[in-house]
């Protein structure tokens, strides 16, 4: 929900992906603005006990750092695809 709710709030404001179909097709703005208002702070009291491993909470700051390592791992290699998907396109 916290995803979703970002994507599709703050998507609307470039009318990008999915955001830039709905409102082709005639959702209004406030819609989707309303779409993320609710739905972030739902995904993030969802998100319940996680934020521990990454220093919020009774960690006082310490963050876990396998926690960190593989996020940058995932980050940097989603990056990656995503940069060579888009040259592989072009060519």
């Amino acid at each position: 929900m916290l995803a979703n709710g970002l994507y599709i709030g703050i998507g609307s404001f470039d009318r990008v992906g999915d955001c830039g179909e709905m409102l082709q097709h005639g959702s209004p703005v406030w819609l989707l603005w309303g779409f993320g208002l609710l739905t972030v702070p739902f995904g993030l009291s969802l998100w319940h006990g996680q934020g521990t491993h990454f220093g919020w909470g009774s960690t006082e700051g310490e963050v876990n750092q396998m926690a960190t390592w593989t996020s940058v791992s995932i980050c940097l290699l989603l990056l990656a695809l995503g940069f060579a998907s888009v040259r592989g396109d072009r060519s």
